[in-house]
């Protein structure tokens, strides 16, 4: 995995043309979601039905769902002040993981950082690296559902970085 100050290398002409049908139009409209919603799985389709065929990408998205959700938990446990501008950070990471379909168990607690700036910027650098991740996971995906709905959660925690930055401007 690269680090969040890499550069992300281009997709080459095949990967592209490749992933271009259902990447393609999920990002056009990346662009208007404001955040994730519950809509990120198609209605009627069972979020199960994901994680078949692409269970280790469905399984490596859902614990690192799952890690997120403890860092903001953490975070908010720490810094109650910090309540009412992550917790829809947070509610959103629970409908991520809810639409992978995989149960994955918690991990380990991480205490943040004890400085209230500290810990925004190091949950702006955690989603950072889960918006390159799931970009990283769109091209390893092979149902055309789960990488639309691998899109809408990069474009989500893409959002959340600069969410986390006006967060950390205002405390």
């Amino acid at each position: 995995m690269p680090s969040p100050t890499q550069q992300i290398p281009p997709l080459t002409r095949r990967q592209l043309l490749a992933r271009s049908t259902g990447v393609a139009c999920a990002f056009a409209g990346a662009g208007a979601l404001a955040a994730c919603g519950t809509d990120t799985v198609r209605p009627g389709a069972p979020a199960a039905s994901l994680a078949v065929g692409s269970g280790s990408v469905s399984q490596a998205v859902a614990t690192s769902e799952r890690a997120l959700i403890a860092r903001y938990t953490e975070t908010i446990a720490a810094f109650v002040q910090l309540a009412p501008s992550l917790e829809p950070l947070l509610r959103q990471h629970e409908e991520h993981l809810a639409a992978t379909g995989v149960e994955v168990p918690e991990p380990p607690v991480h205490t943040p950082p004890s400085d209230l700036h500290a810990a925004t910027s190091a949950l702006r650098q955690a989603e950072l690296s889960a918006a390159i991740e799931r970009r990283e996971s769109c091209l390893l995906a092979t149902e055309p559902e789960l990488i639309r709905t691998l899109t809408f959660i990069a474009a989500s925690e893409a959002s959340h970085v600069a969410a986390l930055r006006a967060v950390s401007h205002r405390s």
